[in-house]
């Protein structure tokens, strides 16, 4: 799988098929349960899976969320610059969800455990919280590359590409 051009343009088409059926040839994937865990240590154990010595060239999150889309855009305004963020999709109160992108050049620590902070809380109806879907693609330098499908607190799909 070709990987060094997934941009917020066209991360649907290329991890569409691989999403819902998943897998795909050369793509290493696991299901990892961490249901059973603190929420502190769900946190940790995706930075364990997306760091490594040899540092991230990019990272893609895409951010599907049940949630006033005011809401949603101040949240993010309040944790990284404007220009790395995209509404793609507004949320219309149904099934749908809406979708924001964000790309970054390296990984914002505490922007990452903010969100996942709240994804997480969600299910448990705990302060503060966002009803929201995270998926990361994270390049690394020279390296492989992983797409996690955060699903809810009890676990995420990881793709090794």
């Amino acid at each position: 799988m070709k990987i060094d051009d997934i941009t917020p343009n066209n991360f649907d088409k290329v991890f569409e098929k691989m999403l819902k059926d998943k897998k795909k040839r050369g793509v290493a994937n696991a299901r990892i349960d961490f249901e059973n865990i603190s929420i502190n240590d769900k946190i940790k154990l995706i930075l364990f899976l997306i760091f490594n010595g040899n540092g991230v060239e990019n990272i893609i999150y895409k951010i599907l969320f049940w949630e006033n889309d005011t809401e949603i855009k101040n949240y993010i305004e309040t944790k990284i610059p404007k220009e790395n963020f995209k509404k793609i999709k507004p949320y219309k109160k149904g099934a749908e969800p809406g979708v924001i992108f964000i790309e970054q050049n390296e990984i914002n620590t505490d922007f990452l455990k903010s969100i996942l902070l709240r994804h997480f809380n969600f299910e448990l109806a705990k302060e503060p919280l966002l009803n929201i879907r995270v998926l990361l693609f994270v390049k690394m330098k020279n390296q492989f590359s992983i797409l996690l499908d955060i699903y809810d607190d009890r676990g995420c799909y990881a793709y090794y590409l």
